[in-house]
């Protein structure tokens, strides 16, 4: 994303980033077959490319005006924020009906057959008080803001209202909007698209950079048609064409990338309008033969009826979250010693020896770097966390709790009242009890089942089976341990739902780390990015009934006996691992040569 900053005031408003031009006569020669498409466009009446309406809502230097005059279209309205560049449009495009002003303010019911563009990008979660600007002064943007979301949210959406039926939309944006889900800022967008229009096209750009400089190159085309009344109450349906750019060198970057096939790949994605949900990521890259095989994994997966996911198992749960980590964390290199059996912390420059009682307080801590398959690298910890449990003088007055922590625990209560007010200040301005200064924020505590109690998650942490995994990965990488093992925020742990004893850890940390679930992670699309829905969601998991041959019991048994050998032996769990995969792959009666030319030929 790009700013573009100069003296008109409103222009320190819009996200500015230029197109190329063979982007921009892709897009227009794209559209125009789906004009031309009889069984596509019959709901607009001029076929004629001169007599259809067209607008471009961010013309900025005028890349798509040139292509559209190319190809004949005559009746072109435009807009621009950027003032700085209306001398040249103007005299490079005396045709086009120039409208030198915010696109957002513009009239609803000026409708047009075809929209096209690049709109601009622009965040809210660091932009806040643009959005708020907008929100005031547009009723488009009062309407449709959610938080989390981009600036050319709005370009959707108003393209939408200005379609007419059977009209196109195309944009090139960033693709994030695409993968995101539930709680996030598509809360109306994904909606409003489903309900008005087809989704007919979905081209990734994401393996490319286009936009020299600029932030999120995630990018994507996209094409829409807008419904007509009759295809709303029918609930029409459409398929999705799908074409993926392949990583392409930046000297090879032009027009050709999108019809040679050493370049693309071309397919309908197995999802039609009609499987895309309003509140979910949408998997649009998914060819069809990839899903027979998802189907055939979660046929293993299904229990009573219907298939278990990762959800149904276990609460996905972020590690310790403290009020400020430098100074809940203690290390040696700054403010804690280890000699002998002794352990002493700085306070006010002397390092003061902490009580016998008070070592069980400071834990062993961990960040995801030290993750690996079915284990960690115990060396590998970035100090000791001090861990109060607010159930230990549950139900006290304020005053009489903190006597007893003093009393209690002398040292760790006076290291940390160095930092009282410091403290004080971030809770209050999280809008989080002051008072709880001695206790990490979140990750001690959850609730299982919408049960009224609090679960206790100390003794978890201390002697409970464990999986983790890192909170940023786009690998199946879960780690494990059923002795002490405490996080950071930056690590994802499965907490049963139910009785651990209930869930057989070994077998499902085996499938977890499996080249079966590696498949899953690139035929769903399933990237842990600081959010676990897709994992939760989209990951199902075995049903161990499913396995009814004779056989299938020793293969368990062995893959079990496999992950013990890993867990023993070290590094030399990179040899057993095909080992396990090659069983997992004879239990789900897969071909693994058929999953690695997949693979090969999509991700």
């Amino acid at each position: 994303m790009v700013l573009k900053k100069n003296t008109n005031a409103e222009n320190n408003l819009i996200g500015q980033v230029f197109t190329p031009k063979y982007i921009a006569e892709f897009m227009v020669n794209n559209c125009l077959k789906f004009i031309n498409n009889e069984s596509r466009s019959q709901n607009i009446q001029n076929k004629n490319n001169q007599d259809l309406l067209v607008l471009e809502p961010s013309v900025g230097e005028g890349v798509f005006l040139e292509y559209l005059l190319k190809n004949n279209f005559q009746n072109i309205t435009a807009y621009e924020l950027d003032i700085s560049l209306k001398k040249q449009l103007l005299e490079n495009y005396p045709k086009v009906k120039f409208k030198f002003k915010n696109v957002l303010g513009s009239n609803l019911d000026d409708k047009f057959d075809l929209i096209i563009g690049n709109p601009p990008y622009l965040g809210q979660n660091y932009n806040a008080e643009i959005f708020q600007n907008y929100v005031k002064n547009y009723p488009l943007c009062e309407k449709y803001f959610v938080g989390n979301m981009d600036l050319f949210y709005y370009f959707i959406h108003l393209g939408i209202k200005k379609l007419k039926p059977g009209g196109i939309l195309s944009y090139i944006t960033t693709n994030y909007w695409i993968t995101k889900s539930k709680k996030t800022g598509i809360k109306l967008l994904k909606p409003h698209i489903l309900k008005e229009c087809f989704l007919l096209q979905y081209i990734n750009l994401s393996n490319l950079t286009l936009f020299k400089g600029a932030e999120g190159q995630h990018n994507c085309i996209f094409v829409l048609q807008k419904k007509s009344e009759q295809e709303k109450q029918k609930n029409a349906n459409s398929h999705i064409d799908i074409i993926q750019i392949d990583n392409i060198p930046q000297s090879n970057l032009d027009s050709r990338i999108f019809t040679q096939k050493k370049y693309s790949k071309k397919y309908q994605s197995a999802l039609t309008n009609n499987d895309l949900k309003r509140d979910r990521s949408w998997n649009l890259q998914y060819p069809e033969e990839v899903k027979e095989i998802v189907d055939e994994i979660e046929k293993k997966c299904t229990f009573n009826g219907r298939i278990s996911y990762l959800k149904d198992l276990f609460i996905v749960r972020n590690g310790l979250i403290f009020i400020k980590d430098n100074i809940f964390i203690l290390n040696e290199e700054k403010n804690l010693k280890i000699e002998n059996q002794d352990i002493y912390i700085n306070i006010q420059g002397n390092f003061i020896k902490v009580l016998d009682i008070e070592k069980n307080k400071l834990k062993k801590i961990y960040k995801s770097k030290s993750i690996k398959p079915y284990g960690y690298i115990e060396d590998d910890h970035i100090g000791y966390a001090i861990y109060f449990n607010k159930n230990e003088f549950k139900d006290m007055k304020i005053e009489e709790r903190n006597r007893l922590f003093e009393e209690k625990y002398p040292t760790l209560t006076k290291y940390l009242h160095q930092y009282n007010t410091e403290l004080k200040g971030i809770l209050i301005n999280a809008k989080e009890n002051p008072n709880d200064t001695f206790f990490p924020r979140r990750g001690t505590f959850i609730r299982k089942n919408n049960d009224e109690n609090l679960t206790d998650l100390e003794p978890f942490y201390e002697t409970g089976k464990k999986i983790f995994f890192k909170y940023i990965s786009k690998v199946n990488l879960f780690g494990y341990s059923d002795s002490s093992y405490f996080a950071t925020s930056d690590t994802y742990f499965l907490w049963p739902k139910l009785n651990e004893d209930s869930i057989d850890y070994t077998f499902i940390l085996a499938y977890l780390n499996s080249k079966l679930v590696q498949f899953l992670f690139n035929a769903k699309n399933i990237w842990i990015k600081r959010s676990k829905t897709k994992l939760e969601d989209d990951l199902p998991i075995p049903a161990v009934e499913n396995f009814a041959s004779e056989e299938d019991p020793k293969k368990i048994s062995d893959i079990k006996s496999l992950v013990s050998q890993i867990t023993q032996s070290g590094d030399k769990g990179s040899k057993i691992q095909p080992k396990i995969d090659k069983l997992f792959f004879d239990l789900f009666d897969l071909n693994s040569q058929k999953i690695d030319e997949l693979v090969t030929k999509y991700y």
